[in-house]
């Protein structure tokens, strides 16, 4: 992802440290009890620039649930515009789901325990416009490797379920410390998994 230089870099910069401290804050002292000025406490920015960035504490919590989808799926996205073997582009695409939820885990938990929440409601048009930019993506790696005859046809919605649908599951199970499989270890036959799912008889 690309930063800006300059003013627009700062300007950045502190609506990024306001939304990795309301993280923070949610995560450790919890949602409903976490108050601007908690945030403000740990992100060091003056109550001005909070307000500045963001009207109020839903829709902080709003772009704290969009900054890590937008993450998650930039790293989805860029293993599809880069992976040219289909095997392991598959592995890469369940390398990234696991890393990122062990490296992110506060991050993780969030997304997954406040999916349904009321203050999200403001971010369907940009999540749906993430999701698209997603699925355009995996629509045209998956075509491709069908069409040299790698992977075999199938609906479309049916190969992201299959390579992230079992790592899903165990994201739920790592997260709430059930999980007794490594991530290198989960990753090795999560990935053989999914590439016995998917390749043909010549993959």
């Amino acid at each position: 992802m690309k930063r800006r230089k300059g003013p627009h870099a700062s300007t950045e910069s502190r609506r990024r440290d306001i939304i990795l401290a309301a993280l923070k804050c949610f995560s450790e002292i919890g949602f409903s009890v976490t108050s601007m000025e908690d945030i403000r406490r740990q992100s060091g920015a003056s109550t001005g620039s909070i307000y500045h960035h963001f009207k109020g504490k839903e829709q902080l919590a709003a772009e704290v649930y969009l900054e890590g989808i937008r993450e998650y799926q930039a790293g989805l996205i860029e293993i599809f515009q880069s992976s040219r073997d289909a095997k392991e582009g598959i592995r890469a695409l369940i390398e990234h789901h696991l890393k990122w939820v062990e490296t992110n885990a506060q991050w993780s938990r969030y997304l997954f325990q406040m999916r349904h929440s009321d203050f999200l409601a403001s971010t369907e048009s940009d999540i749906s416009g993430m999701n698209r930019d997603l699925a355009g993506s995996a629509s045209e790696w998956f075509s491709r490797h069908i069409g040299a005859g790698k992977l075999r046809k199938l609906p479309q919605d049916i190969y992201m379920s299959l390579i992230l649908g079992p790592c899903m599951e165990h994201t739920r199970q790592y997260l709430s410390g059930h999980a007794v499989t490594g991530t290198d270890r989960a990753v090795d036959e999560l990935a053989e998994a999914a590439w016995r799912a998917l390749a043909t008889g010549a993959g």
